[in-house]
Formats: C-alpha cells, structure tokens, sequence
C-alpha cells in the first residue's frame, strides 16, 4: 500500500472524481501530517511521476511557465513568487526536493491552503432526496404483488441507459412524489383505524350500560362513569359512602382482571366529598367525550367506520400496487443520488485554491498503474510515497482464488494488522475440511454443493454474499468427500429404502471408515489434525518473529514447544509398543520443559525470571485445552450421522410397500432438513471458533482498517463501463 499525493486543476476534478469512483481502487484520505522527526526523508522512499502528455495545457491554463507548478498550488499568488523553489519537469518526473507533499505542506503552513473542498448543504440537500426516494421504493416493496427473489443482483446498464434515465428524472420524481403522498394516506388511514380500534376496545365494557353516554348530569344530579382496582372491597365502599349522609349510588357495570368498570351517580351539592372517596379507592373518571347515544350504537357506528377505512386503505394500497413497473426507475435514482452524494462528499477531504485542488490517498502498489492511466488523462500532478510513522494504513487482503471466499471468516472476526499476516489462506483448506467432518454426510453435502453452484451461475452475487456461498460450496464438496470416506449418504437412507420398497437389503460400505462403529478412531484422528492446525499457527507466529528480527523469540517461544508436545506424544503414545522412541520422547519433552523453564522470564526482572519461567511452562495445559478442543469434530459427525440414521428409522416404522416407502420419503425430507439445517449452522460455528481461538489465538495480529477504496457504493444497478472494453 502506498500514499498518493495529486494536484491538479479544478475544470478537471469532478471528472477525475467521477472516474476515481468507476476505478474504486483508491482510498481519498484527509492529508496525513507528521510531527518534525529532524531527520530528512530518503529521496528513494518516493516514486514521484507527473503527468507528461497535459503538461503544457496545464501550465496554459495557468498562465505561463514561470512559477507555475507553485501556482498549482496557490493560484491566487503572484507567478514570480518562490520562483527559484519551483520544480522542473525533466522525462517526466519533479527533479528537486520540492514534492508535490512538501509544496502542500509549505503552503499550508503559509495559510494560504486552509479551503476545504464540498458543499455539506448541498450534500444535506440529496440525503433529503434519498431519503424520500427509499421511503417510496420501501412502500413499493411492502405493497407490491412482485415475488422477492432469494438473491438481490444488481441490473447492469450502460452510459446511454444512464443518459436515457437521467432525462426522465423529473418524471421519475413525480413518481416518487405520488407514491408518497398516498404512503402519507395510508398511515392516516392506519391511524384513524387504530384509534376507533382503541375506542372499541375501551366502549366494549361498557356494553350493558343502557344510559347515553353523554348524559352525564341531571338538575340536580351528576353521573360519573370510571373504574376501580379489581382488589377493591365494594361493600367498604359503600359503607363509607353511606357514612357522608349523602345520597349516591354505585352501580358495577363490569369488572375483569384487573378493573371494575362503575357508573356513580350523586347529588351535585355533595359531589366534592362522594367523588374524594371514590378516588380514596383508585376511582379513575372515564368521561367519553365526544360519544353521544347509547354504547351499543356507538359500537356499531365505530365498526362500520373501520370497516369503510379497511376498504379505503385496500383500494390505496393498489393505487401503491399500480406504480410497481416505475420500481426500477425509482431505484436507479437512488443509486444515481446515492453516487452523487458520495462524489460531493469526497470532496470535503480535498483542498482547494481558485484554480486548484489537491488530495492524498492509499493505493494498492500494484494496481498504481491504472491510477496513473486516470490522472495524467487529466494533467494531474502526482507522487507516490511508503507509508510514515503513525499513519493508519488501510489493510487490503488478496488469497489464491481457493482461499479468496474464506476472507469473509477473517473479515467476520477481524481485519489483520497491516505489519500482521493475512491468514486465510492458511487456514482455508482446514475449515472446509472440518466443515465437511462435522457434517459428515454425502448427501448433505451434495444438496449445499448443488444449490450454491446453481446460485453462483443464476445470479450476479457480489461482495460478502458471493464470498460466503462460494465458501459454502467448496464446503459442500468437503463434506462430500468426508461423507464418502464414512459412509454417510442421508444417513443409511439407500439401504433402509432398498428394503421398505423392495425388501432387499443394499450395503454402501464407507471408503474408510464409518465413525458409528468406531468413534475411538475418528477422536484419534481430530485430535491428530488439531495438532497439525496448531502448528501451523505456531510456525507462522515463529515466521513473524523471525522476520522482524527476533530469531531466539521464535527459538524459546515456539520451537521449545514443538519440542515439549512432539516429545510428549512421542512418549504417551508410542509407550510398551516402541520403547527406545518413546523413551527419545520422554527426553524431549524435558528437554522442550527446560527451555522454557529457564527463558520463559528471560525478558523480566528479579523474582520475575523465575515465575515468567514457570508461567510460560503452565502454559502447556493451555496447549492440551487447545488440543482437546477438536474432540468436537468427533462429537458434530457422530450427531450428524445419528440423527439421519434415527430420522430414517422412523420413517421406515410402517413396514414393506409403497405406502410405506411414501412415509418413508415424507419423513426423510422433513427429518434430513431439519438435521441438515442444525448441522450445517453448527459445523459452520464450530469451525469458525477453530479457527478464531485455537488457530488464531498462536499468531494473529488482528485490529487493521480494511480498505475502503472510494467507489460507486450502488445496490440497485451496476454501470457498463464502454470505455473499458465493457468492464462492469
């Protein structure tokens, strides 16, 4: 990864900044400052290029040659000014100290580069577009009749179908505009429905109450209508409403739960005092304001009123219904906005002058060649330099194209540091293996290996998503292969169904083993290829330190245990059977023990050799943790394999025949999906978590910032880019 760092002319930058973003292979950076080392930077460590072809057109538009590449800089100062410290364009290339970083720096330092670049109103202003244009399209999707396919792909057009739908832009904006205004009368709709809903459920109660529901006074009387708390004594109530020696009458109309719903009438010269022990009570006033008439009639009322609203709210949403055929037109102007939202908010990481801008960047030191291409076709100046001290680099990880799908399980857990190392393809091949162990079935296998196969052909699959069913399918063929080697195809499926429909009996004998019949051997062997992962990962952390310098790290802190663990295997398993090897083991293991015993706190102080040797030698029950940790492939095949062998079984309870051998295929699809859907999710966890804390947990360096090159982010269309011999 390398930093670049461009000038060029302002009439040129939204081009260039719409042909970075169809590259997408540059990261746009604010400009990294680094604090006064006092020591001057090697003039090998930059690769500083200008573009040659524009060279006198730049220097035109500037006004002449004196002082013009300062002028580049500030094109508002006077051409004579710094004169002596301009650089001169010889092949190509800015021969003095003056690069085009340097320049920046001393301008800015001048104040006479303090401008930031963009508009944060104007990108204000179309986050308000996209924001009606996704409620539109989100109201489209939850009214339309369209089926949602299992994969959203992105619609490929081309420059003159982009033109073609940038000149319906308005119409497409009437669009958007009805579909929201008639988005706005569906939740008007809704919220008058959910209202009357409200006032159903709160009249219904009240449903024998015969009174109109607006009288709620006489001359000389007031009705109260409330409720009470269920755990309310009414006898006491009434007693100390007797004791006011005014007249009242309580009358339960209702009661659940949790309410007694009351009808109190009393005299209105007393009411104060009736109401003040009613409220002593929990008594909370229920005033139905705004009903007239009885509660039956207004029930009545209010159900045929949300009836005619149900309607109304049906016709509108086929009115939504109808602009389903503008639903591609709409998404292209979101992506459309969304890619000039993201241009002008480039721009505020840039500087500008009156005639100028300028920015810095990461790019990929081999893609620096396609970049190139896109700045001198701009007349843009240019420099490349290794990264400093204290910068943030971007991490951007490339594998093999077997190990390229396995990047989202390093992408999941975390990015690597950029001095750290990519591990995936490290760890590629053994997760599909433990993947294809844990699910130990052929048949399962084929079914992932098929249906992701289809997936990648049919649909145009991108990102995490093209990786994780790409990753699935070379799982899928793992797990073919290991169910084949234990006899696992649906189970015992093939034999039990030879026998339901032709009462024959039918073998298939496994390539190597069947892990039923000897689960001793399958354990003997996961912890055998745990051992050879974990060693793996101890060498490339021996790798790292060796390369930054560290040999006698990697001699005391990896190889010791290489020697520890070989020597202790050696010695327990060989035993009786091969003494003289066992007992070169047994020495080895001291041996690797010593090592460690006496370097483990070679780095300390004091007291803290001695328990930094015995902390490092304690660390061998973490090692045979690590180890014992990969009995659960023993443990996810077996469960594989058992409950495919018990769902088949029970669909072959009802004997011989074709009616039993219908059962029998009703029971396996119900049975093996559910199984396969457990086991695929669980040897997907499991052999994640081996790699993230056995495999990882030996060397990973992880905490990177992913590369993040600025790009068409589209989620709708993709553009056919003509120029580039039809690359997408």
């Amino acid at each position: 990864m390398e930093k670049l760092a461009v000038i060029g002319l302002s009439n040129n930058k939204d081009k260039l900044i719409s042909d970075l973003a169809d590259l997408g292979v540059v990261e746009i950076t604010e400009r990294f400052v680094q604090e006064e080392q006092g020591e001057k930077k090697d003039p090998e460590e930059i690769d500083t290029n200008i573009g040659t072809k524009d060279s006198e057109n730049f220097k035109e538009n500037l006004g002449g040659d004196s002082g013009y590449a300062h002028d580049t800089l500030a094109a508002d100062s006077e051409n004579d000014r710094l004169a002596s410290d301009n650089p001169k364009v010889i092949g190509g290339e800015i021969t003095n100290e003056n690069s085009v970083a340097g320049n920046v720096k001393t301008l800015e330092n001048q104040g006479e580069l303090d401008r930031a670049d963009g508009d944060a109103d104007y990108v204000t202003t179309i986050e308000g577009e996209m924001s009606r244009t996704e409620t539109a399209l989100e109201t489209l999707k939850r009214y339309s009749k369209e089926k949602e396919p299992l994969f959203i792909t992105k619609r490929i057009i081309t420059n003159e179908k982009l033109k073609a739908l940038l000149d319906r832009r308005a119409e497409i904006e009437g669009y958007i505009s009805s579909i929201l205004r008639l988005n706005f009368r569906l939740h008007m709709v809704d919220d008058k429905i959910n209202k009357m809903n409200s006032d159903i459920a709160a009249l219904r109660p009240w449903m024998v109450y015969d009174a109109p529901l607006d009288l709620s006074e006489t001359e000389h009387t007031n009705i109260e209508l409330g409720v009470l708390p269920s755990t309310v004594n009414l006898d006491n109530l009434v007693e100390k409403l007797n004791t006011l020696d005014l007249p009242s009458h309580v009358s339960v109309i209702n009661s659940d739960r949790e309410l007694i719903y009351i009808a109190a009438v009393m005299m209105k010269a007393g009411q104060e005092d009736v109401l003040g022990t009613l409220k002593q009570h929990g008594f909370t006033p229920l005033p139905f304001q705004g009903f007239e008439g009885r509660v039956s009639d207004n029930l009545d009322d209010l159900s045929k009123k949300v009836d005619d609203q149900r309607a109304l709210r049906a016709e509108l949403e086929e009115e939504v219904a109808g602009f389903g055929k503008t639903r591609r037109d709409i998404e292209f102007l979101f992506d459309y906005l969304t890619m000039e939202r993201d241009r002008e908010r480039i721009k505020s990481k840039m500087r500008v002058t009156r005639r100028t801008f300028n920015f810095e960047g990461w790019v990929p030191s081999h893609l620096k060649d396609r970049v190139e291409k896109v700045l001198e076709r701009y007349g843009c100046y240019y420099e490349y330099r290794n990264p400093l001290e204290g910068e943030e680099v971007p991490v951007m990880i490339e594998n093999p194209a077997f190990a390229t799908p396995f990047e989202a399980i390093t992408q999941m857990y975390s990015m690597p540091d950029y001095k750290g190392l990519d591990p995936t393809k490290w760890f590629s091949i053994f997760y599909a293996m433990f993947f294809g162990i844990m699910l130990s079935d052929a048949g399962y296998g084929l079914i992932i290996t098929i249906a992701t196969f289809v997936a990648l052909k049919k649909f145009e699959l991108e990102g995490m998503t093209k990786k994780m069913v790409k990753m699935f399918m070379y799982c899928g063929i793992a797990t073919v292969f290991w169910g084949a080697m234990f006899g696992g195809w649906f189970g015992d499926l093939i034999p039990v169904a030879a026998d339901v429909l032709f009462g024959k009996k039918v073998e298939i004998k496994p390539i190597w083993f069947n892990p039923i019949d000897d689960p001793t051997r399958l354990l003997v062997w996961s912890l055998g290829f745990g051992i050879v992962h974990i060693f793996l990962g101890m060498a490339l952390n021996a790798y790292m330190l060796i390369k930054r310098g560290h040999f006698w790290d990697a001699v005391f802190d990896v190889f010791s245990w290489y020697i520890l663990i070989i020597g202790a295997i050696m010695y327990g398993a060989l035993g009786s059977s091969m003494p003289d090897l066992s007992k070169i083991g047994m020495y080895m293991a001291i041996l690797g023990a010593a090592v460690l015993l006496l370097t483990g706190g070679r780095k300390n102080r004091g007291i803290g050799k001695v328990t930094g040797g015995l902390g490092a030698l304690y660390g061998i029950t973490g090692y045979v943790s690590d180890i014992l940790s990969y009995s659960r492939l023993l443990a996810l095949g077996l469960a594989t394999g058992v409950i495919a062998t018990v769902v088949n079984t029970m669909g072959s309870l009802g004997g011989r025949g074709i009616v039993s051998f219908i059962v029998l295929v009703i029971v396996g699809i119900i049975g093996h999906s559910f199984n396969m859907a457990i086991n695929i999710l669980g040897a997907f966890v499991h052999s994640s978590r081996l790699q993230y804390i056995e495999f990882f947990g030996k060397f990973y360096e992880d905490g990177g910032e992913e590369f993040d090159p600025f790009r068409n982010e589209t989620q709708y269309i993709k553009i056919l880019k003509e120029s580039d011999g039809g690359e997408k």
